[in-house]
Protein backbone atom coordinates (compact mmCIF):
# COMPACT_ATOMS: atom_id res chain seq x y z
CA UNK A 1 0.00 0.00 0.00
CA UNK A 2 1.40 3.36 -1.01
CA UNK A 3 1.58 6.24 1.48
CA UNK A 4 0.65 9.54 -0.19
CA UNK A 5 1.24 11.63 2.93
CA UNK A 6 -2.37 12.72 3.27
CA UNK A 7 -2.87 10.91 6.57
CA UNK A 8 -0.03 12.92 8.10
CA UNK A 9 -1.52 16.26 7.13
CA UNK A 10 -4.96 15.06 8.16
CA UNK A 11 -3.56 14.09 11.56
CA UNK A 12 -1.99 17.53 11.95
CA UNK A 13 -5.31 19.17 11.04
CA UNK A 14 -7.15 17.10 13.64
CA UNK A 15 -4.48 17.80 16.25
CA UNK A 16 -4.61 21.53 15.49
CA UNK A 17 -8.42 21.53 15.77
CA UNK A 18 -8.24 19.75 19.12
CA UNK A 19 -5.60 22.20 20.34
CA UNK A 20 -7.73 25.19 19.32
CA UNK A 21 -10.85 23.76 20.98
CA UNK A 22 -8.90 23.04 24.15
CA UNK A 23 -7.45 26.55 24.19
CA UNK A 24 -10.90 28.09 23.79
CA UNK A 25 -12.38 25.97 26.58
CA UNK A 26 -9.51 26.67 28.98
CA UNK A 27 -9.68 30.39 28.27
CA UNK A 28 -13.40 30.53 29.04
CA UNK A 29 -13.13 28.43 32.21
CA UNK A 30 -10.12 30.35 33.56
CA UNK A 31 -11.84 33.70 32.99
CA UNK A 32 -14.95 32.61 34.88
CA UNK A 33 -12.97 31.04 37.73
CA UNK A 34 -10.78 34.14 38.12
CA UNK A 35 -13.88 36.36 38.15
CA UNK A 36 -15.46 34.13 40.79
CA UNK A 37 -12.34 34.11 42.98
CA UNK A 38 -11.88 37.86 42.70
CA UNK A 39 -15.54 38.37 43.61
CA UNK A 40 -15.22 36.04 46.60
CA UNK A 41 -12.12 37.87 47.81
CA UNK A 42 -13.76 41.28 47.46
CA UNK A 43 -16.92 40.02 49.19
CA UNK A 44 -14.82 38.87 52.13
CA UNK A 45 -12.97 42.15 52.22
CA UNK A 46 -16.01 44.42 51.89
CA UNK A 47 -18.69 42.17 53.49
CA UNK A 48 -21.01 42.41 50.48
CA UNK A 49 -21.73 38.69 50.02
CA UNK A 50 -22.87 37.53 47.38
CA UNK A 51 -23.04 40.64 45.20
CA UNK A 52 -19.42 41.00 44.17
CA UNK A 53 -19.15 37.27 43.52
CA UNK A 54 -22.06 37.54 41.09
CA UNK A 55 -20.50 40.59 39.46
CA UNK A 56 -17.15 38.78 39.25
CA UNK A 57 -18.71 35.77 37.53
CA UNK A 58 -20.60 37.95 35.05
CA UNK A 59 -17.45 39.95 34.28
CA UNK A 60 -15.51 36.67 33.94
CA UNK A 61 -18.06 35.33 31.47
CA UNK A 62 -17.88 38.56 29.49
CA UNK A 63 -14.09 38.52 29.49
CA UNK A 64 -14.07 34.86 28.47
CA UNK A 65 -16.36 35.44 25.51
CA UNK A 66 -14.41 38.51 24.49
CA UNK A 67 -11.23 36.43 24.54
CA UNK A 68 -12.94 33.74 22.47
CA UNK A 69 -14.01 36.39 19.96
CA UNK A 70 -10.51 37.84 19.66
CA UNK A 71 -8.91 34.41 19.29
CA UNK A 72 -11.45 33.38 16.65
CA UNK A 73 -10.71 36.57 14.71
CA UNK A 74 -6.99 35.72 14.70
CA UNK A 75 -7.65 32.13 13.64
CA UNK A 76 -10.00 33.09 10.82
CA UNK A 77 -7.46 35.39 9.14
Amino acid sequence: MRNTGTSGSKGRTVARSIAIATTLAIQLVVSVVLGFLLGQWLDGLLHTTPWLTIVGVVVGIGAGFYGLYRLSQVLLK
